[in-house]
């Protein structure tokens, strides 16, 4: 009777013990070049690009094509293709939730997760037959819990710029799991603009 009553207590404490893992994205490859010279003049690649981002997902915030700055916004939707902040699972044993995938579409289900990005391209004339282009991004990735109110002290925020990454302490991180999160820049914006004036 001892003996049952024991194992009975030992798995009520395995029901109500949430545990997880986080595995961080690789950062050992952040050798981003932000400045490519294509062969085209000025004008071309600055008409080139502005045509293309009036009908992409980026949003244009300011042109000055005297100084040849073009400054865009993006990220709100699909944060998943621009940043990439690992991979993460976990299983509340009290409800039997279990969760496998991307720290993104986590954060996604169960937080107030926001992406906001500004890209500075400058557009610079070389000579007349080619045009150096470069790209710099600032990221910034927050994560709130979604308590209803806004608490600064559960507000996690990442900052870094193209080709960067930042990690940050998290507050009770789930038994198991590292207690710091990473999270970068994929460069899919950035490419997005290069691939096209190649």
């Amino acid at each position: 009777m001892t003996i049952f009553l024991s194992s009975c207590a030992v798995e009520k404490k395995k029901l109500t013990e949430n545990v997880g893992k986080y595995f961080p994205p690789n950062t050992d490859d952040t050798n981003f070049k932000n400045t490519l010279t294509t062969n085209k003049n000025f004008d071309e690649t600055w008409t080139y690009v502005i045509d293309f981002v009036k009908d992409s997902f980026f949003k244009i915030e300011n042109i000055d094509k005297d100084s040849g700055l073009l400054t865009l916004s993006f990220g709100p939707k699909e944060p998943e293709k621009f940043i990439n902040c690992g991979d993460f699972e976990y299983t509340l044993f009290f409800t039997g939730e279990e969760f496998k995938g991307s720290y993104i579409d986590y954060a996604k289900s169960g937080l107030l997760a926001v992406l906001d990005a500004k890209m500075n391209i400058t557009i610079q004339k070389i000579d007349y037959e080619s045009t150096k282009v470069s790209i710099n991004t600032n990221y910034t990735y927050s994560t709130q819990h979604a308590l209803g109110y806004y608490d600064p002290k559960l507000n996690q925020t990442y900052s870094f710029v193209s080709g960067g990454y930042q990690t940050i302490d998290v507050i009770n991180p789930i038994k198991g799991s590292i207690p710091t999160r990473t999270c970068k820049s994929t460069n899919f914006a950035e490419n997005v603009i290069f691939n096209l004036i190649k």
